[in-house]
């Protein structure tokens, strides 16, 4: 099993809740929930490590450190070289979900940026201690 939950969960629940919004007034429903409850199946059925939280939900730095599996020392760095925002100020500093969210987006995709950049620099002719320069 990949996800969370298997395939066949996965297609059970998408169908009771298909279910579930034909049979509620769809004028009273936003397309939208209706969307979200879809996206929690995709991302319970694709992901063993999900997580879901309110996106106003605010944490700790060390909450956060557990989240991003960092340390709290590294949270707090991060903060001070403003690459997350916090709301509060001094020790008692908290992150929004929704902030440490946009975060580890963001890190994906300059991490699959530098993987693809260094796999482009890299070719069959290529000497092996080229590869990855080390100093």
């Amino acid at each position: 099993m990949v996800g969370a939950i298997a395939h066949e969960q996965a297609q059970e629940l998408r169908s009771a809740v298909d279910k579930m919004f034909h049979e509620l007034d769809a004028s009273d429903v936003p397309k939208s929930a209706r969307d979200a409850f879809f996206r929690l199946v995709d991302v319970l059925e694709s992901n063993s490590d999900v997580i879901v939280l309110p996106s106003e939900t605010l944490m700790t730095t060390q909450e956060a450190a557990d989240l991003l599996g960092v340390s709290r020392m590294t949270v707090v760095r991060l903060i001070e070289r403003g690459e997350l925002a916090t709301e509060g100020g001094g020790v008692h500093r908290r992150i929004a979900a929704v902030e440490l969210a946009r975060y580890r987006a963001s890190s994906m995709a300059r991490r699959r940026a530098a993987l693809h950049e260094l796999a482009q620099e890299i070719d069959d002719e290529t000497p092996p201690d080229q590869i990855v320069n080390t100093r």
